[in-house]
Order: C-alpha cells, then structure tokens, then sequence
C-alpha cells in the first residue's frame, strides 16, 4: 500500500468544513480592513528565500532542480513572495496597499504536534505606510482575526526591535547582537556569552517595563515610537490589558525590525506560537525602498486551540437529502431539487434506490439538517414532507412557500 508522506495530512469532509469556517472568518475579517486577495507561486527560485537568510535555510527547504537546471524550491512562506510579486506586478500601485494570501507552505523539518512538512498559513501585507497608525493597524487586524474566530486563551506579545539594537549599540555589542537573538528566541539565555554585568543588564531589558526601561537608554527613540503604537492601539479598543509589552519577543527571522509582535495559545503547550508579524525589510532585495509591515498566521495550529477551546467544527448546514418514494415521484422530486440547488440550498437526491427507512439513515448519519420525502400523496398534493433530521419533526407544506419556509430556516 502507498501511505501519504511523512509530514503532511488527508484533509477529510468535517475537517474541511472547519478550516473553510475559520477560513471564511479571516478572510471576512480582513476585507473589512480594506485588505484583498493574492496568491503567488507554489514554487521560486531557491534564491529568494537564501538571499537574506543565507545557503544554510536550504536544509529546511524543500529544494530541487528543475528539468533545465534551475534553483526551485517550495515556498516555505508568503513574506517574500509577495513582496517578490510587488516588486513585479504593483509596484505602481497608490499607497498603502493593503494584502491577504492563504495557501499551503512547504518546510521540511522534523514533524511534531501542530507541526507538519506542509502546512497553511494565512496573512497579510501592508505596504507603503511607516507610521505608528500603521503599526497599530496590523496589531489589531492580527487581533481581530483571533477574536472573530473565537479565540479566547491566547496572549499578544509586542516589543520593538529597535530597544535591544539601541542597548547593544550604546555598549559597543556588535559581533555577536545575531547570536543573542537567536539566544532569546529560542528562550536560552544560558547560551548568551558576555560580561556578566551586561548579561544581567539584558536580563533586566527582557523583564522590564517602558518606564524603566526609558532610564536605561540614552535614545529613547524606538521606545517613544512603540508608545505611540500602544497608544493607537487604544483607539481600536485593545487595552493594556488585552497585551503585553514584552522585550524578549524578537522574531526568529532577519529581515524584521521596528515593532513585531506575537500571538500564543497557551493550551498547544511547546508550540505555540499561533502568529506572528511586525516591521520588515525585504524591498532592498530587490532594490527597492519601500515600508511593508505584516503578519501570518499558522492556520492549522490556530484551529488546533480552537478546538481545544471547544470553538471549532459548529457546522450550521441548512442542508437537506431528498428522497423520492416510487418511480411515478421521480419527475417532481427532481423538479423540486432544482428549485433548491438554483436557490442556493445544498441538497443531495437519494440515487442508491434504497426504502425510506435507510435513506433516512443515511441522511442522519451524514450530517443532513432536513430531509425531504416526496410521494404520490405529495405529487397529488403539489406539496412536500419536510423532517427535521435533528428533532424528528416533520411537516408537510406546499412546495410553492419551500423556498420561503428555508430562509426561515436560515434566520433561526
């Protein structure tokens, strides 16, 4: 037998039903923001992902020739791809302009909990505007796609790069500032080698609020900059109390800077971080000097915490199986199917000649909210018998208020 690959998942019928759910959600979400859609390439040239983050990612990637020699790999993200796409087909476009990707990504890593060799990710681009407003935006659209999904156990962290460069610069630390934060990423500040006194001072840094952290710097600057964005935070009713301002959040990645932020569902335990974004370059890749901000967030582990807040998989299906009895019913049956599907209304059409009894069945143990009987009485009648799948009730009504009696439906 020829199993799936290692890594990867079969997305199965209630399962697809719920991403397409939180999909929906996000997508909404963001369309109220005035963001739209795009979509880039499964595939790039390997030298987009290796030119800021250097040959070593290629361990990571899935990466391959193609028939004529070229550099190919999987994207293992949408950041620069998207940005790749700008640069190519929207660069002239007014400012900001405001974007939304969902898709499969491809990393190949060792696969754990939440953690597979393709997976989904879903976010946004925000190019063009470089301004405390700007920042703020993208924190709460980010929040907003979490609430409207009805997460309700995560934490957001935010920070500004800019502190620990600040710090690092004002004590001379240069060599090794890209080794501390790979330190503090990954939570190992035993690994951090440096004078003692300036590892506690970067322990206070870490675990310090603004006010004190305002008396440790000189240049206050990026530290002004992020109260400002805390401060427009406010105005879209996230509080301090909905955050927290946390230095230690760095972003594993090296074209960030300026603010960034996180957000964690505490319940996935190890893994889990859920989304994260903030402030980047990646323009100067391609000569260009433009302002991006945004953020992604992984799709598979955020239905993960949902349903371990019991939040995911309420499919509403106002959908409905019809079921002829007789062949002299055939005909209407199939009159009323049409009136349906045109309407809108997900129906099936028993087709496997089964009695009632077991066509029922089916119709409960698949999912179906109505069923919808048609027999001679209901041709002589031109009505139909409606049963709720859920209740066992059932009605007979004429078939010509079917389409009204549904929307009723709908409503409640």
């Amino acid at each position: 037998m020829i199993n799936r690959p290692r890594g990867t998942r079969d997305l199965l019928l209630e399962e697809m039903e719920k991403r397409k759910v939180l999909e929906d959600v996000f997508r909404r979400t963001c369309e109220s923001f005035g963001y739209r859609e795009v979509l880039t390439p499964t595939f790039e040239h390997t030298e987009l992902f290796t030119e800021r983050s250097g040959p070593s990612i290629i361990d990571s990637l899935y990466a391959f020739k193609d028939k004529s020699g070229r550099e190919l790999s999987l994207r293992p993200e949408f950041t620069a791809p998207v940005i790749r796409a700008y640069v190519e087909g929207l660069r002239e476009r007014p400012k900001p302009l405001k974007l939304y990707y969902f898709g499969p990504t491809f990393r190949y890593e060792r696969p754990q909990a939440g953690r597979y060799r393709e997976f989904w990710q879903f976010g946004t681009e925000l190019i063009g505007p470089d301004t405390p407003r700007a920042d703020a935006e993208n924190i709460a659209l980010a929040y907003e796609c979490m609430r409207r999904a009805g997460l309700e156990d995560f934490k957001l962290n935010i920070s500004h790069l800019g502190v620990l460069e600040t710090f690092f610069n004002e004590r001379n630390i240069s060599e090794d500032a890209g080794d501390i934060y790979h330190a503090i990423d990954n939570e190992s500040m035993d690994d951090i080698e440096c004078e003692v006194e300036l590892k506690m001072e970067l322990e206070t840094i870490l675990e310090s609020d603004i006010d004190k952290i305002k008396n440790m710097l000189n240049d206050t600057s990026s530290i002004d900059y992020l109260q400002e964005v805390l401060n427009c935070l406010e105005k879209y009713g996230i509080g301090s109390e909905k955050y927290s301002v946390n230095f230690s959040t760095v972003r594993g990645l090296d074209y960030y800077k300026g603010v960034v932020f996180e957000f964690e569902a505490e319940s996935l335990g190890a893994e889990k971080q859920i989304c994260g974004g903030g402030d980047y370059t990646l323009g100067d890749i391609f000569g260009v000097e433009v302002s991006s901000k945004g953020f992604a967030i992984g799709f598979d582990r955020t239905l993960i915490a949902l349903e371990k807040e019991g939040k995911a998989g309420d499919i509403q299906r106002n959908n409905c199986y019809l079921i002829p009895i007789g062949e002299e019913s055939m005909d209407y049956a199939y009159e009323v199917l049409t009136t349906l599907r045109e309407d809108g209304v997900p129906t099936d059409i028993e087709m496997m000649d089964r009695s009632v009894g077991k066509s029922l069945s089916y119709a409960d143990r698949t999912g179906f909210k109505y069923s919808i009987l048609i027999g001679e009485d209901e041709v002589k009648s031109d009505s139909v018998t409606i049963k709720n799948m859920k209740s066992g009730e059932q009605s007979t009504i004429e078939k010509d208020t079917l389409l009204e009696v549904f929307r009723q439906f709908e409503a409640e």
